[in-house]
């Protein structure tokens, strides 16, 4: 003979929520939201292995890139060119027996007084494995005047006597990768002469801000000045070929500079000190114009350093890639914790009004399925590219959570609705990433309008599970 207890649970569907008392409390929609919470927590324990992965895979592009840059060239500044002239000071120090006579080496760095740069940048792209690097043969050409040097260049500073080493002076030009240089260097000295150049920058010392940390004598080139051409002033034309990857730097050397590039690159990312005045940016590439007068470089016409000067304050471009995947998705994890919140309020929803029972367990299978998504754009964005690898991503998680809820809640409505969600969810995460600078304000936008949602949708609830058990008794005869 079958109990009435026996009886009340054999007359419940399977999959629907029992009214039975002693069983209705953990099975309230109150501590049903509460673990799912906790399982939304869960969830970024394998988020978090998801980035490291990331790291990982970034790491190891990072690693090829300069693996390539080895082989072609890496980033290269030019810095210069640079009047270098040695003098000597000859003066006594101290008084009677004491007395003794001192010389001291110093050197004057000069500044042209006009400075014109042009440059034609030819970029590509170079493949290793399953990683690109941009990589670039650049055609550039300084040219300009050097004056007569200015009163006070060779000032004593301790009162002696100053000899200058007229014929030793030379012109430099420091060069971040000298090994990239695919063209012989001459110095077009007025207009007629040439003067070839030599490797190393005599006694400076040449710190590339954007590549080696060390300082290197050798990154550079030289070229001996005659006395009779740098006391009077010259004109002075260098012409050259390199090769490089990532990105070009120059330094406004001159009193006055002007600097023009032009590439076929059509994503540039102009940085440094002083950001082009014009530029056309387009499909076949970009150009872009510098103007930097003497007031805003800020620094004399003259220096006594032993180092390039301007080394901090350079102009320059980068060949960035349109999408940096790696970056891309790495943000994107951020968002992991609202990505999956939302879906599965998105879920509790339907599963309240449905009536149907979604367990904790599947909770957390439709949340693998998400993490899985950014494995899975990972992976194809390193064969692909961004924008269809997310789509393929996208679509494969929207689709299996939206048929899995779908048929466990026994609704097509219901798979519907998930599908939409969906949609809508990934949308809004393609968008956060790509407007980086919106990022926060859409999403405290759409966090506001799905708490709005989420709480007119969940009104009518019964929260505590108590509603069910009292309908029994109140619809029972007297």
């Amino acid at each position: 003979m079958t109990s009435d207890t026996d009886k009340t649970f054999s007359e419940i569907p399977s999959g629907r929520f029992p009214s039975h008392r002693g069983y209705s409390l953990l099975n309230s929609p109150a501590a049903k939201f509460i673990l799912i919470g906790f399982v939304t927590l869960m969830l970024m324990v394998p988020s978090t292995f998801v980035w490291v992965l990331v790291e990982e895979r970034a790491d190891r592009a990072r690693e090829v890139a300069r693996d390539i840059a080895r082989s072609w060239g890496g980033t290269q500044e030019i810095n210069g060119p640079y009047l270098v002239i040695p003098f000597t000071e000859t003066f006594d120090v101290g008084l009677g027996e004491k007395r003794e006579t001192k010389t001291v080496r110093r050197k004057v760095v000069l500044f042209p007084k006009k400075l014109d740069v042009s440059g034609d940048i030819v970029v590509e792209e170079r493949q290793k494995s399953i990683y690109t690097l941009p990589v670039y043969n650049g055609r550039l050409s300084l040219k300009g005047r050097f004056e007569t040097p200015p009163e006070g260049a060779f000032e004593p500073k301790h009162g002696g006597r100053i000899d200058i080493a007229a014929d030793k002076a030379v012109l430099v030009v420091g060069i971040g990768d000298l090994r990239a240089l695919k063209s012989e260097v001459a110095l077009k000295l007025d207009g007629t002469r040439e003067v070839p150049f030599e490797p190393g920058l005599e006694s400076l010392v040449f710190n590339p801000e954007n590549g080696s940390s060390h300082p290197q004598h050798a990154s550079g080139i030289n070229a001996g000045i005659p006395a009779a051409d740098w006391r009077k002033g010259f004109t002075f034309e260098i012409p050259f070929q390199l090769n490089g990857s990532s990105a070009v730097f120059i330094a406004p050397a001159g009193q006055t500079t002007s600097v023009k590039l032009q590439s076929n690159w059509p994503h540039p990312g102009f940085t440094g000190a002083f950001l082009p005045e014009t530029r056309n940016i387009s499909d076949s590439g970009f150009d872009a114009t510098w103007s930097i007068p003497y007031l805003a470089r800020g620094i004399p016409k003259f220096q006594e350093t032993k180092r390039l000067p301007l080394a901090t304050r350079l102009i320059g471009v980068k060949f960035v890639e349109p999408v940096n995947f790696y970056q891309t998705i790495s943000r994107s994890l951020k968002y992991a914790i609202g990505f999956i919140s939302l879906t599965f309020l998105a879920v509790f929803v339907l599963e309240m009004r449905s009536g149907w029972r979604f367990h904790w367990i599947q909770y957390g299978l439709v949340g693998f399925a998400l993490i899985i998504f950014y494995v899975m754009l990972l992976a194809f964005a390193e064969h692909v590219g961004y924008a269809p690898a997310y789509l393929i991503a996208a679509g494969a998680a929207t689709v299996l959570n939206a048929v899995y809820v779908g048929t466990s809640l026994k609704s097509r409505f219901a798979g519907l609705v998930m599908f939409t969600v969906l949609a809508c969810i990934f949308g809004v995460l393609f968008a956060l990433m790509r407007e980086q600078d919106y990022a926060l304000l859409i999403g405290s936008v759409i966090a506001f309008v799905a708490l709005a949602v989420t709480m007119f949708a969940t009104q009518q609830i019964d929260w505590t599970g108590q509603r069910s058990e009292r309908q029994p008794a109140e619809n029972a005869p007297a």
